[in-house]
């Protein structure tokens, strides 16, 4: 009778219908409560994100057996539900685009919707001294500048076409690429400040990082990985065009649900010990013995578990060098949108800011007015030790100045410093320096012995991206299929 009651209460603390008391009290299941004995399995999942979820189903489907072991007491991975003025949003990843394919499919398939991001008006763009206001993709530069911000990205995406995902460093020019960072091709390859400053922004944007972190043939992986550039920065038509109706994470939710006690939360993975027959997982709360088992965490998680016999020194390698994103994501409610009614989109970008990019987060659910953005990269850095009420303030200043002082009264706000989190360390996704992935890189895919690797960072489309994270899934859970 306890252990039936301990199934229904886990069963209602991740159902999508979950109020926002739940959603904040999703606790270990009852699995990982009475798994006291080592426990027989076909295969392990390591981690309850898009790609360990993803995996555990389709290789359930496969007839196998499976157990997800989540070291965090929810589920999701990068994505996470938060509550602002009484509605549910998505406090980590959060948007789709049109060529995202696996996930609005995924979405589909759960009856989950989607919405148009927010886009009428106008935009605001303020680098290197210059304040504009415009409408659409194309940034309102100067005419000068924005001609050699064009060349760029065309050359950009000319570039990041000769790479064949989801191996970089086998282009012909990987080696060239791998020895520069981001900066250091900037400074080669431009000559307008703005241009510069735009393009070190739309770094911090996109992998939460500064350009002088990150190494110019991993830039151009992903670029080839979402189709271009534009695709990467774009709203309309590009990976912020839309968001989902009660947020991307009951996605995950209902995936967790449908595979019932085979997802046990609060089950940190200590240790992975492989023999000839198969691997022994411990967790604190018990282990496990399978013939295979699948790592989902990025490789700087990965690397947190002990192995034994120890990792390839390839892998391990990797693991060093493969350092997560800084990011802390940030959600403000108003009582009205004030912004909307003095002719603006909500999308800021400007480099006077610590706190930006930020975009309008209405959806149909919206009572008022919502705005959500980030602190990235460096800012990121900067903030994160720093208390919430010093970073709530820094918010404020720099919305209100762009939007005036209605900005500095908010009915909610709401934030998640993933660099902190413990569980993640930082976000969206893995950034490999200078040398990793001429050096290291196919260790992000190769199988060392029984262990499998997958995540959003092992993708072939959509790298850093949710629905990379299932195209991930998807592709290790063929793999295992075939060898268990």
């Amino acid at each position: 009778m306890d252990r039936e009651k301990k199934k229904i209460s886990r069963r209602q603390a991740i159902a999508v219908t979950a109020g926002a008391a739940t959603v904040a009290g999703l606790g270990p299941t009852a699995a990982s409560a009475s798994a006291t004995k080592q426990t027989m399995v076909d295969v392990v999942v390591v981690g309850a994100g898009f790609a360990g979820l993803t995996a555990a189903r389709a290789l359930r489907k496969a007839g196998r057996s499976v157990v997800v072991l989540e070291a965090d007491n929810r589920v999701g991975g990068r994505t996470k539900p938060a509550t602002l003025a009484g509605e549910r949003i998505d406090i980590g990843g959060q948007w789709v685009g049109p060529t995202q394919t696996h996930l609005l499919a995924l979405a589909a398939h759960y009856g989950v919707t989607t919405e148009q991001q927010y886009d009428f008006g106008d935009n605001v763009i303020d680098i290197c001294g210059r304040k504009a206001r415009y409408k659409g993709e194309t940034p309102g530069l100067a005419p000068a500048d924005l001609e050699e911000f064009g060349g760029i990205v065309a050359k950009l995406d000319s570039l990041a076409g000769e790479i064949e995902m989801p191996r970089p460093w086998l282009a012909p020019s990987a080696a060239e690429w791998d020895a520069q960072t981001v900066e250091s091709w900037i400074r080669a390859n431009t000559t307008g400040e703005p241009t510069r400053e735009m393009l070190r922004g739309v770094t911090r944007a996109v992998f939460s990082c500064e350009a002088n972190e990150i190494s110019f043939l991993f830039y151009l992986a992903y670029i080839a990985s979402a189709g271009s550039l534009e695709a990467l920065i774009g709203t309309r038509g590009g990976a912020q065009d839309k968001l989902f109706t009660g947020s991307v994470w009951q996605i995950a939710a209902k995936m967790a649900d449908e595979l019932g006690d085979a997802v046990v939360l609060g089950s940190p993975v200590s240790r992975i010990e492989q023999d000839k027959d198969g691997v022994t997982v411990t967790a604190p709360n018990g282990t496990w013995r399978a013939k295979r088992i699948i790592v989902t965490a990025p490789p700087a998680m990965a690397a947190r578990i002990d192995y034994s016999p120890p990792l390839s020194a390839r892998r391990d390698g990797l693991s060093q060098r493969m350092p997560m994103g800084c990011v802390i994501k940030v959600a403000v409610a108003y009582k009205t949108a004030f912004w909307r009614e003095q002719g603006y989109s909500g999308l800021v970008v400007s480099d006077r800011t610590e706190f930006g990019p930020w975009f309008d987060r209405g959806t149909t659910l919206t009572k008022g007015g919502a705005l959500v953005g980030f602190f990235d990269g460096g800012p990121a850095q900067r903030w994160a030790d720093r208390s919430a009420e010093e970073r709530r303030a820094r918010v404020l200043d720099d919305i209100a100045l762009y939007f005036g002082d209605a900005a500095r009264s908010p009915v909610d706000y709401v934030e998640e410093v993933w660099t902190l989190s413990e569980h993640h360390r930082g976000g969206y996704v893995a950034v490999p320096g200078p040398g990793v992935l001429t050096g290291f890189g196919s260790a992000l895919i190769e199988p060392v012995g029984r262990i499998h690797w997958a995540g959003t960072e092992t993708a072939d489309a959509w790298v850093g991206y949710i629905d990379g994270a299932i195209r991930s899934g998807e592709r290790v859970a063929a793999d295992v299929s075939a060898l268990v």
